[in-house]
């Protein structure tokens, strides 16, 4: 999917196969091609590689739950407490709920770093930060070293948080050699999700999707069956951008033909309008997530006008008639 300059990455265009998803009818503006490789996991152990990767998801578990736990230095703790909105530096938060094919629910997180502070991808930075519950109860703390990434552009970092699905507020802040370089604090309000129960995630919003290098750990943040999906924050895009929509579909009912019949509709508001009809598309199963597909499409946004917008996008699922409703934020620039 998307524009990626990373090493050595192949163009998504040829790795991915082309599908009819969410807009052929928006006045040309929408484009259609697909994502993801296929194939789906076994639940039970039956040989020594199946047992081996479920010890892998375990290990993978304890080190995020243990890191959840970790100590708060003084400084570190004075300035989550103290912190205000504009006060220094902010980190740029992206976030979605989602559920490891395990059935471990999680929260990805990406915070972005402003280009002002000169990072570069692979530089090593100190993450901390606390998740407080409404009632005030601290359910996370954190403070880890953590890798900066780049893409194109844009700098930042990513963690995946296993915390309750329960509405709560994060603040985090990244550190260089004690040094607190930015912070943010982000409300969560995420909606509960079950393993076996079919839903749609938040739309993800990018110009850069690509297939990871290394093989994926059941926790990774934005990855999908092999393939990275990384959130442009702020979800600001040139008009020269090639602009992604993305959305994970969970449990979806089989149709006769054994496989998920699905029907999406786009609509962007803002200073140009576009609106199209239902449209067939295609679920593409996750490479080992069973159960989970991915569903996505580019948009071509040269013609559209500078300023906000919001995208909505309705995913029927045309076997049961359920439909799931997902809008999110976009800004459009010269």
């Amino acid at each position: 999917m998307w524009n990626a300059k990373p090493r050595p990455r192949m163009k998504c265009r040829s790795r991915f196969r082309a599908i009819e998803v969410w807009a052929s009818a928006l006045a040309g503006v929408l484009a259609v091609q697909s994502l993801f490789a296929q194939a789906g996991p076994e639940r039970i152990p039956k040989t020594l590689t199946d047992a081996e990767r479920m010890n892998d998801k375990v290990i993978a578990r304890r080190e995020y739950d243990s890191n959840a736990r970790t100590l708060l230095n003084p400084k570190f703790r004075e300035a989550l407490d103290r912190y205000q909105p504009g006060a220094g530096p902010e980190l740029t938060a992206t976030w979605g709920e989602f559920m490891a094919v395990d059935g471990t629910p999680f929260i990805a997180l990406q915070l972005a770093v402003p280009s002002a502070l000169g990072l570069q991808s692979g530089d090593v930075l100190i993450f901390f930060g606390s998740v407080v519950e409404l009632d005030g109860k601290q359910i996370a703390t954190y403070n880890e070293p953590i890798t900066i990434q780049t893409s194109n552009d844009d700098v930042f970092v990513e963690r995946s948080l296993t915390i309750p699905l329960r509405k709560s507020n994060g603040t985090f802040g990244v550190a260089r050699r004690g040094e607190i370089l930015a912070m943010t604090r982000v409300t969560f309000e995420p909606e509960e999700i079950a393993s076996a129960v079919a839903g749609v995630s938040r739309l993800i919003v990018s110009r850069d999707v690509h297939l990871l290098q290394t093989a994926q750990r059941p926790l990774d943040p934005f990855a999908f069956g092999g393939t990275k999906v990384v959130p442009k924050p702020g979800a600001s895009f040139r008009k020269t951008d090639e602009v992604w929509i993305f959305a994970e579909l969970r449990n979806p009912k089989m149709a006769e033909d054994g496989t998920p019949h699905i029907a999406t509709k786009t609509t962007l508001d803002g200073p140009t309008r576009i609106s199209g009809p239902p449209t067939p598309a295609v679920a593409t199963p996750l490479k080992g997530m069973a159960g989970h597909y991915g569903v996505g499409n580019p948009i071509d946004v040269s013609k559209l006008k500078p300023g906000d917008y919001t995208l909505r996008v309705v995913i029927t699922d045309m076997v049961t008639q359920q439909s799931f409703r997902r809008e999110t934020a976009i800004h459009i620039r010269d």
